[in-house]
Formats: structure tokens, sequence, C-alpha cells
């Protein structure tokens, strides 16, 4: 072998150990255009609270400079494609990755791969809190909304009678402790019994339907149901309208005022308690880029738009809430 084979041989093999022994180039192939890559990752895509939240994740990458996406499996509940969606992005070598996982446990191990990569984690709408997620970013106490769903529509039944409740995702944290609360505050209640089973709609607005009807049958005698996912309200708005008890059914949950406005205006839907998710998920976009700039969440921090934050010694950051009802459900546009 010639000496100048050698030689481009020898230049050949250092190129490749420079560029090719590292995990840089990944990162590059996330950041194309040389911004940082922020990553949200929901339970699913194609309903309206998730829509809300894409409009969040896409007024954040306009205003802050930097690549948001937004992903999500096509089909409610469905962990297994959440986490290959997550370990696609550890792959790509992206700078941050925002989670709303399907079921805390699932995720936990995808989470610790990102972190020994160099990967930051966060979640925002529902935690996975025993994980190495630095911090999670909710729009209300997770158990406190449950208990102010239930004190709402205790009221609006007049503390007696058969009720049932709608949650979404059988795994996802953030529902199961919003069930929680509604049980807890449920005890104060002792001429209310809770009508069996709980219902779960997997974020489907039809079976949220079709699941209601089921139990109208059940119980004929049934005075109200606190739904804490957001097809809750509208389905067992429309289930109520087709068993002819629309307005005798007491109906209070979590879920958009425009999926609701019809439902509140005529008092099939007597009210809900809710935040805008397009602002939660741009306030967390903007928390995680500072984050990414060397900036930590404080407690008290306003942010302008949103409001006061609370924040948390565990990592728990919280925007205000709202409660939307026939009086005031046209000053929201989300």
């Amino acid at each position: 072998m010639s000496k100048r084979i050698v030689a481009a041989c020898a230049i050949l093999l250092a190129l490749t150990i420079t560029f090719g022994g590292c995990g840089k180039p990944k990162e590059q192939a996330a950041n194309t255009k040389g911004k940082r890559t922020i990553v949200f990752v929901f339970k699913l895509v194609g309903i309206p609270y998730s829509n809300a939240c894409q409009k969040g994740a896409d007024q954040a990458a306009k205003e802050l400079g930097v690549n948001v996406e937004f992903l999500g499996p096509a089909k409610g509940g469905d962990v297994a494609g959440q986490v290959r969606m997550i370990e696609n992005q550890i792959s790509r070598g992206v700078d941050a990755i925002v989670i709303s996982p399907n079921d805390p446990n699932s995720v936990k191990p995808v989470i610790e791969k990102a972190a020994r990569r160099g990967i930051k984690v966060f979640t925002w709408d529902s935690d996975a809190p025993d994980t190495k997620r630095i911090f999670y970013v909710a729009a209300a106490d997770d158990v406190g909304i449950g208990e102010d769903i239930m004190d709402r529509l205790a009221k609006d039944v007049g503390g007696k009678g058969k009720i049932g409740i709608m949650s979404g995702s059988q795994g996802a944290l953030n529902l199961n402790q919003h069930v929680d609360g509604v049980l807890k505050a449920l005890k104060k209640y002792p001429n209310i019994e809770l009508a069996k089973p709980i219902l779960n709609n997997n974020d489907q607005p039809q079976l949220a339907q079709s699941g209601m009807a089921g139990l109208l049958q059940r119980y004929p005698d049934l005075a109200g149901i606190a739904c804490v996912s957001s097809p809750g309200p509208p389905g067992a708005a429309r289930a109520a309208i087709a068993a002819g008890k629309a307005g005798k059914v007491k109906i209070w949950g979590l879920s958009l005022p425009s999926e609701n406005r019809q439902y509140l205006k005529d008092g099939t839907v007597n009210g809900l308690i809710l935040w805008d998710p397009a602002k939660l998920t741009f306030l967390t976009a903007k928390l995680v880029n500072d984050y990414l700039d060397g900036r930590k969440p404080a407690d008290g921090m306003e942010v302008k738009g949103i409001g006061k934050l609370k924040v948390s010694k565990d990592g728990i950051i919280i925007m205000p809430g709202v409660v939307i009802t026939k009086e005031n459900v046209d000053q929201f546009d989300f």
C-alpha cells in the first residue's frame, strides 16, 4: 500500500472518530436551524383540549424564538405509543422533553434514559412524581380541583341523591388525583350516594356519551355527575339530552368552555372548573426555556397574561384557574 493511501486512510479514521463518536450530531439533527428544541408529548392528539395545548406550544415557538413541537398518540390511553414517541425524541437528542403521562410508571425508565443522555425532562398537565423530571407545571391542585367540583355538584343536587363520577384515561395520575378529590369531598355529604362504577372514557367523546347513557339506564334517578376530564361534561350533556333528562341531571366538571358553551347556556351543564390549556402550555414552554437558560421558577413570580405562580419545594408549579358558568362563559375563547 502506498504512503499516500495510508495517509488518506489515517485522515479518514481521524474524521470518523472526531465527528462520529459523540452524541452531538444527533442534537444537530434535532436543531436543523440552530435553534433549541423543546418537545411536548401529550396523552393523545386530536381532541379539543390537546388542540388548545398545541396552540400554546405554537405561540411559545413564535414568542420565544425556539423550536417547540407537540406530539401525542392518536388513541387515548396508548401508553406504549407515548413511550415510543419519547424514545424517538431521546434518539434525536432534543434539548428538553415535556410529558403529560398516560401512566406515570410507564415513563419512568425513559425519563431516566433521557436524563442519562443529558436531556432535561419536565411534566405538565399530568405528573410523574417519582421520576427524574425536573418540575411539574399544573393549573390546579390535582386533588383540590376534584374537591371543588364535588362541592359545587353537591350544592346543585341539594346535598342528596345518587351521583356518578367520570374520568378519562385510567392510568393518568392527574385524573386519578381528581377522582380522589371528588371521593374525599363526597365524605362530607352523607345523603349523597356514589353511583358505581366510576366511568373511564379514555378521553374519547363517544365513550363519554355512551358511558353516561349506560349510567342513566342503570340509575334512572341519577341526580348528577362529576366529570374530571375534558370530554366528560359535553359527553354527559349529549347523553342527558338524548335521555330527556337535560337540566334534571346536574353536570359539573373539568372541560373547555368552547366544548360546553351551548350546554352551559341552556342549563344542561351547570358549571366547569378549568384553566386555559393554551396558556398552561405556553407557560410551561417559557419556564422550561428559562430553566435551560439557567433561570429557575420562584414562588410568587408574576407572569404577564397568566398571573402569580405558586412554586412548591417538591417542584410543583401551579398557575391560576377559573370557574366557568353560563354567566361568564362568553368571556373565554378557548
